[in-house]
């Protein structure tokens, strides 16, 4: 019998929740847990927080808040932004409190005084990861304990393996109770390494919080955040613009700077340093003077008057060899190059070609700054590697079980020429038709497959840009075709992922919806009014003359029509957009509004119920959003690998089950065993990616015409 590993388990008391009734608690937990979540917004970022008293007290993380008598504001999940003050902060363990200074009662969550938990207990942890997105509720993440402290966060913490990343530190972690029993702090780069704020080490000082008084100081210098997101490198921009103003002259590129200057990025402005003001002290590193495909060895292009550029060298000779030994992967050819040395380099015209690297000062590095969201800390574990092999407990995945066992057949891996595995393929039909990802097979020469033991070559019938999906063909028959489950997931709801030795366990995290592409996910802001109506204007005048009116918003519920203008709101006069948007940033989704429109000749007074503003209207391009994105798929990437291709995909589930690439392209499935959907992508440290059943039908309905044309 084949081991099962989880990543959510680990070794501890027999916990006696069958995967059923786990899923039955977390599910019906879950909208309580959501709504006492809340988005703390300040000086520019967000973190999060978890509301425990009808009147409006919140526990967060010190490094939300950072000091006392802070000004801030508090978005609800119905879409409510209120004004918030920090009371107390202890540094020592990462523990605040803030107060929101609006008219209760608000949705709380019980928090408990003492330990009550203890290793491998499940717990759910939420927040907000990558701040408060426009349209999505806080996400929840499952996961157990693998260490129960009570001292603080950052030593003898609760360490979890439900995932948290920027945005979520001062979100809650409860017990299967729904009781909060500690708040997001810090994360190792490993996947399963969250820690969190035990609350009884708040609890101990909690007359002292209450009463506004600070505690140690914080773990890693602080700036102003708002400074932190709008200038992260102004002493180099300054050292920049003070070089440029000596150098320039002798410098064509400098010269051209001063009489057009554009806002640099911080490795642009570092190399002409480089050039005017070298540092002698500088690391320095090995240049070839050649770039390659980031996929393949292939070569893009030569630096002039580089060695490179002095022998044989043309771009698009392809490297297959490198001292005389072929590597496997193109990044071991990167691992040889760094160490510098004479090298010889075989390439596919059938020359070697000897190099000697000139030395230049080494590549600085500039992390990306997290534009609007607070930083989680990283720490990184010292015993990280070194933990012992975490089993189940057998009545746990004894349950689970049947699963592996019916997907056995079910599930293909397909392997390059040299014999990795790529990706997994889902078997669709018994004479041999697989659903799988793409990408990740796209111009791979020599693609096959393992079935009872011999090889079998693929062949990629037809492929959807869309969805990454594509239909392969295996000339096998008698394979074992899965089975849809139609009806979608709901959030919290418990499935497992088959594949090979290993069986995933997570939850869904929030609704389905897209998944947008890198800089089009848009967080929650003040500057744009949570609550919706529904209406553009248009750009022909200053006047709010509503141009297109959004289907199924309140504006298009309650009547109102494009030409339409707004002149009155709630009995105040309007003349302006600008003026119509800053009364509206003073109102709530819920909230029932009067209008007053000029409709041709006559008056229209109309009532509408605003609402709380969706993904789809905020569908637009934005450069911290991009920053953002960037910043979280560098961190993710320290716990493991992720899809090269991980968003701008149609609608999809979001799940918290650990994949790795080479798992994508496997099915999502229930606790009956039917499929839910296809795992299309890795996207980040807390969020996995799969197509649903329905939206599967009708791309392999398409596929397969396709196929049938060809």
């Amino acid at each position: 019998m084949k081991t099962l590993l989880f990543f959510l388990s680990f070794t501890g008391t027999v916990f006696s929740q069958t995967p059923k009734d786990l899923d039955r608690i977390v599910r019906k937990l879950v909208p309580d847990l959501v709504d006492a979540t809340v988005a703390i917004m300040i000086n520019g970022g967000s973190g999060s927080g978890v509301i425990i008293s009808p009147e409006g007290l919140v526990i967060t993380a010190a490094h939300v808040t950072s000091d006392p008598k802070k000004q801030m504001k508090v978005l609800l999940s119905d879409g409510r932004e209120l004004p918030a003050t920090s009371l107390g902060v202890d540094h020592e363990t990462d523990g605040a409190l803030l107060q929101i200074n609006a008219p209760g009662p608000f949705p709380y969550q019980p928090y408990v005084e003492t330990k009550t938990y203890k290793v491998n207990d499940w717990v759910i942890a939420t927040g907000h990861p990558g701040g408060p997105v426009v349209g999505r509720p806080a996400p929840v993440r499952l996961g157990r304990i693998s260490e129960a402290g009570t001292k603080s966060g950052f030593s003898d913490a609760i360490t979890t393996s439900a995932m948290v990343i920027s945005g979520d530190s001062g979100g809650p972690l409860y017990n299967l109770k729904g009781e909060v029993i500690g708040i997001n702090s810090n994360i190792s780069g490993s996947w399963r390494i969250n820690k969190h704020v035990p609350l009884p080490s708040i609890v101990a000082r909690w007359d002292a919080l209450i009463a506004g008084e600070a505690f140690g100081r914080p773990m890693q210098p602080q700036q102003e955040v708002g400074d932190l997101f709008n200038e992260p490198y102004a002493e180099l921009r300054e050292r920049f613009e003070d070089a440029l103003s000596r150098h320039s002259k002798d410098d064509p590129e400098g010269m051209a700077l001063l009489k057009k200057p554009r806002l640099l990025d911080p490795h642009h402005m570092q190399k002409f340093l480089d050039r005017w003001e070298p540092d002698s002290e500088a690391p320095k590193s090995p240049q070839y003077g050649f770039q390659l495909e980031s996929r393949a060895p292939r070569i893009t292009s030569i630096v002039p008057n580089s060695p490179a550029d002095k022998s044989e060298l043309i771009p698009g000779d392809v490297i297959t060899a490198i001292n005389g030994q072929p590597f496997p992967r193109t990044t071991d050819l990167a691992l040889v190059l760094q160490k510098g040395g004479k090298v010889s380099l075989t390439i596919n015209r059938g020359k070697i070609v000897d190099l000697t690297p000139m030395e230049v000062i080494a590549r600085k590095h500039f992390p990306q700054p997290v534009a609007g969201v607070i930083d989680m800390i990283v720490i990184e574990a010292a015993d990280d590697n070194n933990r012992p092999e975490q089993i189940p407990e057998k009545n746990f995945t004894g349950d689970l079980e049947f699963i592996q066992q019916r997907f056995k057949n079910s599930i293909i891996p397909l392997k390059n020429g040299r014999g990795r595995t790529l990706v997994s393929a889902t078997v669709i039909h018994e004479i041999g038709q697989l659903i799988t990802k793409a990408s990740e097979i796209a111009d791979v020469e020599d693609l096959s497959a393992t079935v009872n033991g011999q090889n079998y070559p693929v062949t990629i019938m037809a492929v959807d840009e869309a969805t990454d999906l594509a239909l392969v063909n295996i000339n096998v028959k008698g394979m074992i075709p899965v089975k849809w489950e139609a009806k979608e997931p709901k959030v919290g709801q418990l499935l497992v992922t088959p594949g090979g030795r290993t069986l995933l366990v997570g939850v869904i995290t929030q609704p389905g919806r897209d998944a947008p592409k890198k800089g089009y996910e848009l967080n929650h802001t003040s500057e744009k009014p949570s609550a919706y109506l529904g209406v553009t204007f248009s750009a022909e005048t200053s006047t709010p003359v509503i141009e297109t009116i959004e289907l199924g918003s309140p504006a298009d519920k309650i009547g109102i029509l494009e030409g339409d203008e707004i002149i009155q709101f709630e009995g105040v006069s309007i003349s302006t957009v600008e003026a119509l948007a800053e009364l509206l940033t003073k109102r709530s989704p819920g909230e029932k509004v009067e209008i007053l429109i000029q409709r041709g000749s006559e008056e229209v007074k109309v009532k509408p119920i605003l609402d709380v503003r969706p993904a789809t209207a905020a569908g637009s391009f934005d450069r911290q959003a991009s920053q953002r994105d960037g910043r979280l798929s560098e961190l993710s990437a320290r716990g493991g690998d992720l899809s090269q291709r991980r968003d701008e995909f149609p609608y999809v589930l979001y799940h918290d089950q650990p994949l790795t690439p080479r798992l994508t392209g496997t099915p999502l499935v229930d606790l009956r065993g039917k499929v839910v959907g296809i795992n299309i992508a890795r996207a980040m440290r807390h969020r996995s990616l799969a197509i649903p059943t329905l939206t599967l039908d009708r791309v392999i309905e398409k596929l397969r015409s396709e196929a049938l044309d060809n």
